[in-house]
């Protein structure tokens, strides 16, 4: 008995590979710190802070200080020279 071979696999032919686009580097931006960019929006008072808050402020994460400066404009910003009489943030 005679068996059927299977015909022979024609080898695929391979694509030359497409060539990736150099990506473009953005300039980067300098780091600004939190307790930067908190004051710079008027949220706290540089005066009013030490050290050990500094410390503290600057461990939040980028949606937390976004948060706060959001919340400082819907607030709006308290009276030149009368900031300690109203809290910075709703109690």
């Amino acid at each position: 008995m005679a068996t059927k071979k299977a015909p022979a696999k024609k080898a695929a032919a391979k694509k030359p590979a497409a060539k990736k686009a150099p990506a473009k580097k953005a300039a980067a931006k300098p780091k600004v710190s939190n307790v930067d960019r908190l004051v710079a929006a008027g949220v706290i008072n540089h005066d009013h802070i030490g050290d050990h808050n500094v410390a503290v402020i600057n461990k939040l994460r980028g949606p937390e200080v976004s948060a706060l400066l959001n919340l400082r404009k819907k607030m709006g910003s308290a009276p030149e020279g009368k900031d300690h009489l109203r809290p910075n943030f709703p109690v």
